[in-house]
């Protein structure tokens, strides 16, 4: 790893870092161009030499463009490999020593920009999928209680035709069946209630510098309004600020010194040739509130003059990214668990009776149940798909 960060020139071919590595650095290309490219086989399997021509191209990084720094601030594996296709040359970001971090936004606020924009764009695709996951999980455990009510509906149906019903055997391996027992478990608890508003803390600032001008906001005031271009990012120092949520009630609350809001909007539109890049929600002063406001147009020359609050609010962006990834693993298994122990064990009931019914000598009088039993068994298979490519959605969410 001391020769990845130590090397500076690269043939073609040559690699920075391969897929799967942990890179203490991300890197800023000084020369020449190189590949970011993606293999869903192992490097091991597939090879050095064989991963620049089989592999997924995912992009090409030139002239003062970045790379691997999502990865390597976040401390996590790097999810690509990178390779010289030129005579290529790249200088060394140290993601690992803050001080020497500083240093270098210090020197070239430029780094520091283009990190903080990288995280800003990461962030956005993350938190949108996480957004979906969190909602699926509501919308899932709803959907689930009323097919546990349909399966229990459809045998209290089928014990009112078969005759005797004690000794009916589809009736008997409807009760037996796994989902029967599942079925009875979520409507008993139907009306427990879970907290699932789980929300994500700001970027925090911990530091601000004493020369810093500073605006004051009224109570009551906005600062961010919904739908509107995100042309300033604001650094709370005092007072208190809420997130309104679409239907009008406060979402989240912020009271934190340092909150960092508005960052995401102003990031993606500092890249944008024409800033497009909209509000998702309003932001309110819950408080009398006092705030460094940056405008879009001032940003790179403020962190010029602020390094250290430069590199606290990427280091911020790094945190809230982390714990943003926590909160959306948590929900991810929760999902996982509602459809593998409740859809998917419901589904198999559902089928199973359907099928069983549509055997019997007696299909007239079953036909009912029968096609409700089908019915339902189609609608439980095509959410089951359905949430299961809202989490496949998490492998392409580019860094």
């Amino acid at each position: 790893m001391n020769e990845t960060r130590e090397r500076s020139s690269y043939a073609p071919g040559d690699h920075v870092f391969l897929q799967g590595e942990v890179v203490p650095a991300f890197f800023k290309v000084t020369s020449g161009r190189f590949a970011k490219v993606f293999s869903k086989k192992p490097v091991k399997e597939l090879g050095v030499r064989r991963m620049l021509n089989e592999a997924d191209l995912i992009g090409i990084v030139t002239h003062q463009e970045l790379f691997g720094e999502i990865e390597a601030l976040m401390g996590q594996p790097q999810a690509f490999s990178v390779f010289a296709l030129d005579p290529s040359s790249i200088e060394p970001v140290p993601a690992d020593n803050r001080d020497v971090l500083q240093h270098v936004f210090a020197t070239d606020p430029r780094v520091g920009v283009r990190a903080c924009i990288s995280f800003a764009r990461y962030m956005k695709q993350f938190f949108s999928y996480f957004a979906g996951i969190a909602r699926e999980e509501v919308e899932l455990e709803a959907f689930i209680r009323s097919t546990a009510r349909d399966y229990m509906a459809g045998v209290n149906e089928l014990a009112g035709i078969v005759c005797p019903a004690l000794s009916d055997p589809d009736l008997s391996a409807a009760k037996t069946h796994n989902a029967y027992e599942i079925a009875h478990e979520i409507l008993r608890q139907a009306e427990l209630k879970r907290d699932s508003n789980a929300s994500v803390a700001c970027g925090v600032v911990s530091y601000i510098g004493k020369d810093v001008k500073m605006q004051t906001f009224k109570a009551g005031s906005l600062l961010c309004r919904e739908g509107t271009i995100g042309d300033k990012l604001f650094i709370i120092t005092e007072g208190t600020a809420e997130v309104i949520t679409s239907g009008g009630s406060p979402n989240i609350r912020i009271d934190m010194p340092g909150s960092i809001v508005g960052e995401i909007a102003v990031f993606l539109n500092l890249e944008a040739a024409v800033p497009d890049m909209r509000r998702t929600a309003d932001v309110v002063c819950a408080t009398d509130l006092t705030a460094i406001v940056v405008h879009l147009s001032q940003v790179e020359e403020f962190f010029l003059k602020q390094p250290e609050i430069m590199t606290r609010m990427l280091m911020a962006m790094v945190n809230r990214s982390e714990n943003t990834q926590k909160l959306c693993e948590n929900s991810e298994r929760l999902l996982k668990d509602l459809l593998y122990k409740k859809l998917g064990i419901l589904l198999e009931g559902l089928n199973a009776m359907a099928k069983r019914l549509a055997d019997r000598h007696d299909k007239v009088a079953l036909s009912r149940p029968a096609a409700f039993f089908a019915q339902r068994a189609r609608a439980a298979y095509n959410r089951f798909k359905e949430s299961l490519s809202l989490l496949a959605a998490k492998s392409t969410i580019k860094t």
